[in-house]
């Protein structure tokens, strides 16, 4: 029971840490993919959610000397269902993202090498769709279905010009439309805009986009998730919390274990007293045992650990989560059983060392 409540116990820090530290890598990989020098978008917003750039402000970074180019971008969520004729609720999907982008722009030119059916978009009609949707929905290139508020822009039905696949899941189970039908939900203002520049220019660029516009800030793709640092030191905080919990439990279950087992060897522990045992031997003994007890449960919840989060992303994510076994993410859990191991053999141990080896001896 100790080496399983400990293998427990390693086993969801593993996984959440996993897990949070996939989510953080997928969304720099997004970024990182877009093949965009910068990523600007409001200086205020403590999530994309709530960022907006209007248009006025998208001009002025166009203008920059030094900019290339500038793609803009929104964001918002429907309902699978809502998607397709054959779409239900048992396809298995619930909210799927939907990434506004305008045809023109470099942005939509990630998805050429990524298409496995079709071609990539060049009407407000028409659509991208990610694979893993597609194929939950049971839909494919050439299909027509509403999508959203088509009275406003003029549009009966929206076509399938494309399926993609990409390397990030919830990037998977999204739809690309153009921003302008994006914009009848998330009204006139984008989440982002994505600046190309020359490498040389870049610095000098993100300088003048946010000296130019205070409202603004503007971050290197790679470095994007720096931004919401403080957000993700909440999560942070919350596994270190998790974290002390998980090891407030295994002590307590090594300490009920190592001190079953001192009481019911306390006659063999008095014989090797008897036999010229110091008590900083047997001390060193008790907690050497409890220690590799400790460490045996957490490679055994590194596995179980592994092997859980596999199982919650296949079977209950739908895609929206991913994972990154980071050798970081083990050796927290390593350190977190030898911690364990420690502090929860090592009174049972000076139980052990400071006993007697006559009353030891008596002892039934």
């Amino acid at each position: 029971m100790c080496l399983l409540g400990v293998a427990v116990s390693v086993a969801m820090i593993v996984s959440i840490l996993s897990i949070s530290r996939g989510m953080r890598n997928s969304l720099n990989s997004y970024m990182k993919e877009s093949g965009a020098s910068l990523v600007v978008f409001d200086r205020s917003a403590a999530d994309l959610a709530f960022s907006k750039v209007t248009q006025k402000e998208v001009d002025k970074v166009r203008n920059i000397p030094g900019v290339e180019e500038v793609s803009r971008a929104n964001f918002t969520m429907i309902m699978g269902p809502r998607l397709g004729d054959k779409a239900s609720a048992g396809a298995g999907l619930g909210i799927i993202p939907v990434f506004g982008r305008f045809y023109s722009e470099r942005m939509i030119r990630k998805y050429e090498s990524k298409l496995i059916a079709g071609r990539l978009p060049s009407k407000r009609s028409e659509l991208l769709i990610g694979d893993l949707a597609a194929r939950k929905l049971e839909v494919k290139v050439g299909d027509r279905f509403p999508f959203f508020r088509e009275e406003l822009l003029g549009i009966q039905q929206y076509e399938v010009a494309g399926i993609f696949e990409t390397d990030l899941s919830w990037e998977n189970l999204g739809v690309v439309a153009h921003a302008e039908v994006v914009q009848q939900k998330t009204g006139p203002d984008f989440a982002l805009i994505f600046v190309y520049t020359a490498p040389e220019d870049t610095a000098r660029v993100r300088d003048e986009v946010e000296s130019k516009i205070p409202r603004l800030i503007a971050r290197r793709a790679s470095e994007f998730t720096d931004r919401f640092n403080e957000q993700l030191a909440y999560i942070d905080e919350f596994i270190f919390l998790l974290s002390i919990i998980a090891g407030i439990v295994g002590v307590l279950g090594v300490l009920n274990t190592m001190m079953m087992s001192v009481s019911e060897r306390t006659r063999e522990l008095g014989t090797l007293r008897a036999l010229g045992w110091t008590g900083q031997r047997v001390l060193g003994v008790i907690v050497i045992e409890g220690t590799f007890i400790s460490i045996a449960g957490g490679l055994l919840g590194m596995g179980f650990g592994y092997l859980g989060t596999e199982l919650l992303l296949a079977f209950f994510s739908r895609g929206y989560l991913v994972a990154s076994y980071l050798p970081e993410t083990f050796l927290h859990g390593f350190l977190l059983a030898l911690l364990v191991g420690l502090l929860g053999s090592l009174y049972p141990a000076m139980r052990a060392s400071a006993l007697q080896p006559a009353e030891a001896l008596r002892y039934e």
